[in-house]
């Protein structure tokens, strides 16, 4: 459905003559209004009863704002080239009407569907005198909330490390299901298929929620371990949508969950298959840094090397944003014995491990090993991405 909100200082129509072989029978053949809202509606196909409630809310909420002394419903059909039925648009504006004049204290009068019509309007022409609003029945404008600048720490949703968790989140959940085959596009799967779509999102641009783009996976049955639904402060987000045929999984969603549940620990830590990098070398001179490349090209896991010319307290603060897992202090010692001095997030320790043994004890809980999105060196990296906030 579409809105075209106009409040106008004066309005007046008058029937004409009909515009469709079977127009709706006017109860109203002309109207004069002073100081109204004047809302032309466009009805599209798959508007329904919850659009019409959304379309109610938009309604009273201008309303309240321009202070209109009633509102005139305004069928208009040259807003959108995705037009419903006529029976069917005709049924849902009767709704519009009926939900919205329960919904406001001023008269509430509706212009006839399917006849060409006269009308004169004279806008205020304030600020709020002329708006326009789409509104579709899945669309949900959650509110910002405190929480979701955890996503915009990662640089959600337009980053390596966005596209990395993405990415890692669809393959989790392909990992879980081991379908035969995988789908790109719509549909329904069929048994052993995953289908993943990925479109545009509707409504207020939220980081991880909200974002472009918005990627669902489809999966014939149901995924242990995945949520239906979780909230934070502000919003209540659906995870797992059900049909008859499949469960969709909002891979959007679900990386926000698994965010926002890692935020809660102390320290915040990424599960080892979400985590963009989980190995960082630290040279603590200068002088290690080819050593710590070549120990870096020799791991099997997401390793980088902070090589850039700080301090030694700043690259470890560097690291602790980003919520690095391991953290690999190189100097003279661990060159010489092949000892690795390790800052392990989890748990605030710090151990001791061979090359193999870090690698085993990641291998271990990290049944993707996806490669990389990020350079092997920091100062290959963009600098929006060297420090995360």
């Amino acid at each position: 459905m579409i809105l075209l909100l106009i409040h106008a200082s004066k309005f007046s129509f008058s029937v004409k003559e009909k515009a469709v072989k079977e127009p709706e029978e006017p109860n109203l053949t002309s109207l004069q209004k002073d100081n109204t809202l004047v809302v032309f509606t466009t009805v599209e196909k798959g508007d329904d009863d919850k659009t019409v409630e959304k379309a109610v809310n938009e309604v009273v909420r201008v309303l309240n704002d321009v202070k209109a002394s009633s509102v005139v419903i305004y069928p208009y059909a040259h807003l959108s080239d995705n037009l419903e039925k006529p029976t069917l648009a005709v049924q849902v504006l009767k709704d519009f009407e009926e939900k919205l004049s329960k919904a406001v204290s001023v008269e509430v009068c509706r212009t006839p569907f399917g006849w060409y019509k006269q009308f004169m309007i004279d806008c205020y022409g304030h600020p709020l005198s002329e708006l326009s609003k789409r509104i579709r029945a899945d669309e949900t404008n959650y509110q910002k909330s405190e929480e979701l600048k955890i996503c915009e720490k990662f640089g959600f949703p337009n980053s390596p490390h966005a596209s990395f968790m993405r990415r890692a989140v669809v393959e989790y959940i392909k990992q879980q299901v081991k379908p035969d085959s995988v789908i790109e596009g719509e549909g329904e799967p069929e048994n052993g298929e995953v289908v993943i779509s990925y479109s545009i999102p509707s409504g207020r641009r939220l980081p991880c929620v909200n974002e472009e783009p918005l990627i669902r996976v489809k999966v014939k049955g149901d995924l242990d371990g995945i949520p239906e639904s979780f909230s934070d402060s502000k919003n209540t987000y659906v995870i797992k949508t059900k049909t008859d045929k499949s469960h969709a999984i909002n891979v959007n969603i679900l990386t926000y969950y698994y965010l926002l549940t890692a935020s809660r620990d102390n320290p915040p830590t990424l599960p080892l298959w979400l985590s963009p990098i989980q190995v960082r070398i630290i040279p603590v001179k200068k002088d290690f840094i080819e050593d710590a490349i070549k120990i870096a090209t020799q791991m099997k896991v997401r390793v980088d090397v902070d090589d850039l010319d700080e301090g030694l307290g700043t690259k470890i603060a560097r690291a602790g944003k980003e919520w690095i897992p391991y953290l690999v202090l190189l100097g003279e010692r661990e060159v010489k014995t092949g000892s690795l001095t390790v800052k392990v997030r989890k748990g605030n320790e710090q151990r001791s491990y061979s090359l193999e043994e870090l690698q085993k004890e990641i291998i271990a809980q990290d049944q993707l090993l996806l490669p990389s999105f990020l350079p092997l060196t920091l100062s290959k990296r963009n600098k929006r991405y060297i420090t995360l906030q």
